[in-house]
């Protein structure tokens, strides 16, 4: 019966936002006189909302209440809905070969560092309060401030193989080139900034060694440099390209832990664990693009996301889990008053494609949301697992929530929202016939799987 009701809400052109309440109308997981109170309250004030349609006749009035008595007395309250477990995994992950592009003429045959000759190799070393820079060409010019090293480099095709531990250091790029830099079981603490810090608009092709662990932190307050960007553990002005079959940790307590004014591209093959209590685990400008690897993200800080980014996300390969623990952010704004940004798992100002891979998203917070997306949302592949278990506060929390349109063609897509909604589309909604399943539970949960 599910099914058509939903094929006829398609028809009808409505999205899944237009789905029939339960009865929960201040959407805090139960049924009871508290949503009587709250129903009359939205009467009185004329500020009718969707949870107080409670007979789903398109208005909110005193049927509404009538009907939400009969289901108070009668038992007909929604029964418990329990989400899914969603858990860090940090498993290996077996991955297909990966086709690297050998057209000159592709657009993305320079996101490939291995389609660049090296001619040179820079060697940085830290060990404790100093750092040993060797093999640096003529046109690669080094200073160094204890373990703080900066470098300024206008040679061609260098690779800089970077390892050692400090607790007190950094290593900033002002280059006028692209370049490689192979993190090879380095661990770089800065309490005043980024640990890496590229002032370069080109490319920075970011290679984890083999067998190695890398560690990168930031500290909670940056010393800035006027007309410098520093917004990251690990930030560039140009694009980030993560490659190899190492680990990079990166702890962030300042800002974001990975940022790019550009774009950030991500490998198979790659293990990234990110934990933020300030900022984003990942934040971009131009797009994200996750073409596989392994990615775990801790993130608490409220209002922050696992992955913003200005324009495009898409998610083709790897294992993604993002775990936020943050809860609405508020702000005093000079114009608006108080503004609320809501914590989410995956947020994008323009539109998210998946087609492969597996994303798991939970977000504990009030107002969360797992997947926020203000152009269209395509899901045509891959494995889709989404968790939020917040209530709502200012707004409901969501677990998918697309301000146009969303469309779903394949894979397996799971969503759940006990105290919210599982898929608010405020545009057109379209799932493609050819599904196996298909569960809407009361607008809480939706899963479907082709």
């Amino acid at each position: 019966m599910k099914k058509i009701f939903i094929l006829v809400m398609l028809v009808a052109g409505f999205g899944l936002n237009g789905w029939a309440t339960t009865g929960d109308v201040n959407s805090d997981g139960e049924v009871n006189i508290s949503d009587v109170n709250a129903l009359i309250d939205m009467i009185l004030s004329g500020n009718s909302g969707s949870t107080g349609d409670v007979n789903s006749d398109g208005e909110v009035n005193i049927s509404d209440v009538n009907a939400l008595i009969d289901i108070i007395l009668g038992g007909g309250a929604q029964d418990e809905l329990v989400p899914k477990e969603i858990n860090l995994d940090d498993s290996d992950l077996e991955e297909p070969a990966e086709v690297i592009p050998d057209d000159e003429d592709a657009l993305d045959y320079g996101d490939y560092v291995e389609n660049t000759v090296w001619a040179n190799t820079v060697r940085i070393n830290f060990d404790g309060d100093t750092a040993t820079v060797t093999g640096a060409p003529s046109t690669v010019f080094v200073t160094a401030l204890g373990a703080h090293v900066t470098i300024t480099n206008a040679a061609k095709r260098v690779r800089f193989i970077v390892s050692g531990v400090t607790a007190d250091g950094s290593l900033k790029f002002y280059s006028e080139r692209k370049f490689q830099l192979q993190l090879n079981g380095v661990d770089i603490t800065n309490p005043h900034g980024a640990a890496i810090n590229d002032q370069c608009g080109k490319s920075l092709y970011v290679v984890l060694n083999e067998g190695t662990v890398n560690t990168l932190r930031d500290g909670e307050q940056y010393d800035m440099v006027e007309g410098e960007d520093q917004k990251a553990a690990l930030f560039s002005e140009g694009q980030i390209l993560v490659s190899g079959t190492g680990k990079l940790n990166v702890y962030s307590t300042g800002r974001h832990c990975i940022a790019s004014d550009d774009y950030v591209f991500v490998r198979p093959g790659t293990k990234l664990y990110l934990n933020s209590t300030s900022g984003h685990g990942i934040k971009a400008k131009d797009y994200v693009y996750i073409k596989g690897g392994v990615i775990n993200m801790e993130i608490a800080a409220d209002g922050a996301k696992g992955i913003n980014c200005d324009s495009l996300i898409t998610i083709a390969g790897g294992r993604t889990t993002i775990i936020n623990t943050g809860t609405t952010k508020y702000e005093a704004d000079s114009l608006e008053g108080i503004v609320s940004t809501s914590a989410a798992g995956v947020k994008s100002d323009y539109n998210i494609t998946m087609t492969g891979g597996k994303l798991g998203i939970k977000c504990t917070g009030d107002d969360a949301k797992g997947i926020n997306v203000a152009q269209p949302l395509l899901f045509t592949g891959g494995e889709l697992n989404v968790v939020c278990t917040g209530k709502q506060v200012s707004v409901a929390p969501k677990g998918v929530k697309c301000d146009t349109d969303c469309t779903i063609q394949g894979g397996y897509f799971y969503s759940c929202a006990p105290g919210g909604k599982a898929l608010d589309v405020d545009g057109i909604l379209t799932i493609a016939d050819g599904y196996t399943s298909l569960d809407n539970h009361d607008s809480r949960l939706l899963e479907i799987s082709y």
